[in-house]
């Protein structure tokens, strides 16, 4: 909100995944995360908010019940005045722009008076100290419907968060800056952003920030739709700040595509909730081509607001045990058991014990998939024993594939051989299909070929069609081979 001057997307692709959740699973690569011995997954908290999930303490709660046209409770703080983003409108805290609606939201209204001058509503947290511990999770979301009104040219609803840094103070955008949500001119789209490192560039390609581009969202304007944020740290090195509108991810940011050092300085801080609508500004322009801040509009368009929440998990005890890996077929997970004495393992797919399955680390097989992997750590004697969180469901794996050759010679009563290579992880069960001049050969589907008068003057390929329970199948061709004509 504070950055944005152009609509210039860095991954305007990552937003349109949508993957559905199940607990992490929409995480690109499935990493395992330390998660505390009762933590319900993120999905689950998202889905319930604003109600209490088990494992997530509630850090904020507001419900906007009250009187209709009564000022917002103390849990929040106007702050009144003019913004840098080229709006054009001053922030008050009247009721008449900032206001309970008597059924349980919160309404903030852009008004024009008489002179042509606009005013509208900003609000912040008073808790200044929203923050994901290291090992943890930090949740943000609301539940919001846009304005919908005749002329909306130069409205920019927004729900976001600043970071500020050991000193309390904002350093933007290098203290961090995340988009939860970001609306204008009444189309029927939005965007989810996070901002960090350099005001020119940097990191996060600043005044842009790394977004998602606008998501098409057509009932955004007629309903109440959750939009959410979490800051995921619980995999050290490997930490990530994912959005979701209602409950379904559509960004993510990893902390390998920031960089260590900006995404420490931004994601470890604490934060600020901020709603506020604006009229005109930099993005508005950006999306329209315009001057959205003269462009007629229609005054009195509401932003309306359900429900505010902030949650967060903690990371777990020590003495529970955690896994590290991708969750897939033929990956290996690693136990880390938190204690500093001997222990037993014992790995388990949905609960039930693997045979074998008692080292450290554990090489996932492709009977795996679909189910959840844990760890059970234990003394020697089998006393004390614990277990650790389920992994996300495990995914199929990607077999080695390798191009295959042909041998022989070919010409007409002479075999052709299909050299396939060394698949992996082995076994790999392999089938063949020849062609001549990409067209199928009639039942030739063994490892050899013998080269019919059909074939004369024709170039021969072979391909290879790789499978195994709980991999995705592959399939290489050859090089061809021309059939020599004598």
């Amino acid at each position: 909100m504070l950055g944005r001057f152009l609509l210039v997307p860095r991954q305007a692709g990552a937003a349109l995944t949508l993957l559905a959740l199940v607990g992490l699973a929409a995480a690109p690569g499935n990493a395992v995360a330390a998660e505390g011995p009762t933590d319900a997954a993120p999905t689950a908290v998202v889905a319930s908010a604003p109600a209490d999930a088990p494992g997530w303490s509630t850090l904020f709660r507001d419900d906007f019940d009250g009187p209709a046209g009564t000022a917002v409770g103390p849990q929040w703080e106007h702050e009144v005045g003019t913004w840098g983003t080229g709006a054009i409108d001053r922030t008050t805290a009247s009721t008449a722009n900032v206001f309970l609606d008597g059924a349980g939201a919160l309404g903030i209204r852009a008004l024009e008076d008489a002179s042509g001058a606009w005013t509208s509503g900003r609000i912040i947290t008073a808790d200044k100290s929203f923050s994901a511990p290291p090992g943890g999770r930090l949740l943000l979301t609301a539940s919001i419907r846009l304005p919908a009104i005749a002329d909306p040219t130069g409205y920019w609803a927004a729900f976001w968060a600043l970071g500020r840094d050991a000193s309390g103070q904002i350093d933007w955008p290098r203290t961090g800056e995340i988009d939860m949500l970001e609306a204008v001119n009444g189309t029927p789209q939005l965007l989810q952003t996070l901002h960090c490192d350099l005001p020119d560039g940097g990191a996060c390609d600043e005044p842009y920030g790394i977004t998602s581009g606008l998501q098409d969202c057509a009932s955004c304007l007629t309903g109440f739709h959750s939009y959410s944020t979490l800051i995921d740290r619980t995999v050290p090195g490997a930490e990530r700040v994912e959005f979701f509108v209602d409950g379904v991810s559509t960004h993510v940011v990893e902390e390998a595509e920031v960089g260590e050092s900006a995404w420490d300085a931004a994601i470890p801080n604490d934060f600020f909730v901020i709603l506020n609508l604006a009229i005109g500004g930099g993005l508005p322009n950006g999306v329209c081509g315009c001057d959205s801040a003269s462009a007629p509009k229609t005054s009195g368009g509401t932003m309306s607001v359900e429900h505010v929440a902030v949650y967060r998990s903690d990371p777990p005890a020590p003495s529970i045990p955690t896994i590290a890996g991708t969750a897939a077929a033929g990956a290996t997970l690693v136990a880390a058991s938190g204690r500093e004495v001997p222990v037993t393992y014992q790995w388990r797919a949905d609960g039930t014990a693997i045979a074998g399955a008692t080292g450290a680390s554990f090489a996932v097989p492709g009977t795996a998939v679909g189910k959840r992997v844990s760890v059970t750590v234990s003394a020697p004697d089998g006393s004390d024993a614990a277990t650790s969180l389920p992994t996300v469901p495990v995914t199929a794996g990607t077999l080695g594939a390798v191009t295959p050759a042909i041998s022989g010679t070919a010409r007409l009563g002479s075999t052709l051989t299909a050299s396939p290579g060394t698949w992996t992880p082995s076994p790999v069960t392999l089938t063949y299909r020849w062609k001549a001049n990409g067209v199928d050969i009639a039942g030739a589907t063994g490892r050899t070929l013998k080269v019919a008068t059909t074939q004369l003057g024709k170039r021969i390929t072979v391909s290879v069609t790789g499978s195994k329970v709980g991999f995705t199948s592959a399939q290489r061709t050859s090089a061809p081979t021309a059939v020599v004509v004598r």
